[in-house]
């Protein structure tokens, strides 16, 4: 028979210690701090990508470059912002008030070795789809190759998450303080019609059900209106 102390000894030489990296630190502050201050709730609807990806694709085919979803889910949530500005705002504590910023600077969550990495699109609603693409490549492979640029993570006002490719139909996506909301995508699978859930966690101090509901409707809208133009 095993002595009970030689088995605990024994599995506490197993233990694997591993030190969080920068990257890993900030994420985790972040993500407590908006689990601990913000009361957050999540919407989800359906989206028909059929005609998105079928005008990417012929988009792709003109050009030889086939646009990143993300880029374009970018430039249509930035308009959106355009029509829904307490979405692109934050909470100012005291006193309470909400700061509406004057731009929108859509970030891109992206997935890397060290861990996730957030870059960000400025003025994403008035940037055409492809200006939008060459500068999300640009800032991807820095952030893949552990190079990014102060400017590439910093002044986002809304983030897009976007687990589709991985195959995730739909999630809760977290706030990334001091941001006001975040939207999750899951995947939209080819163009036969069959929809993808969008999923939409917004600060309820400072957006309403109904308004959050609303901003969510005209992000379904652009998205199955096909690529933006301009």
């Amino acid at each position: 028979m095993t002595d009970v102390n030689e088995a605990a000894g024994s599995e506490a030489q197993t233990e694997d210690i591993r030190p969080l990296t920068m990257i890993r630190r900030v994420v985790a502050r972040k993500m407590t701090q908006a689990a601990q201050t913000i009361p957050a709730v999540t919407l989800h609807r359906d989206a028909a990508f059929a005609r998105l990806l079928h005008e990417r694709t012929e988009l792709g085919a003109a050009s030889g470059h086939r646009l990143r979803l993300d880029a374009i889910l970018a430039a249509i949530v930035g308009r959106a912002l355009v029509l829904h500005e307490l979405l692109n705002g934050q909470w100012v504590e005291a006193p309470p008030a909400v700061l509406v910023h004057p731009q929108r600077n859509v970030a891109i969550a992206v997935d890397t070795p060290v861990g996730l990495v957030a870059v960000c699109l400025r003025d994403a609603d008035v940037r055409a789809p492809a200006e939008l693409d060459t500068q999300l490549g640009e800032m991807v492979t820095r952030a893949l190759a552990g190079r990014v640029l102060p400017d590439d993570v910093s002044g986002a006002t809304f983030t897009i998450t976007n687990l589709g490719g991985l195959g995730i139909d739909g999630f809760t996506p977290i706030i990334t303080p001091p941001q006001a909301a975040v939207l999750g995508v899951g995947a939209a699978r080819g163009t036969d019609g069959q929809p993808a859930t969008l999923s939409l966690t917004f600060d309820h101090r400072i957006v309403d059900g109904a308004d959050a509901a609303r901003f969510l409707a005209d992000v379904v809208s652009g998205i199955e209106a096909g690529v933006p133009v301009g």
